[in-house]
């Protein structure tokens, strides 16, 4: 798994690269939805769009 970290920097390293997305993959032996991915998380943290989970629990009882 990529850390936000490495994600970060592989975002930085495809935008100074300045080759297409699919270059950059092939030769980085990444898959293009992976930089899609990150590029996309990117965007998001520099517009202060943090995403959140909660966990859902359906139901009337908690059987526990």
């Amino acid at each position: 798994m990529v850390t936000e970290q490495e994600g970060a920097l592989l975002v930085r390293k495809f935008t100074d690269s300045k080759l297409s997305g699919r270059r950059f993959c092939r030769e980085n032996g990444i898959k293009r939805s992976t930089l899609r991915y990150w590029i996309e998380r990117a965007d998001e943290l520099a517009d202060g769009k943090e995403v959140y989970f909660s966990e859902l629990v359906l139901g009337g009882e908690n059987k526990c």
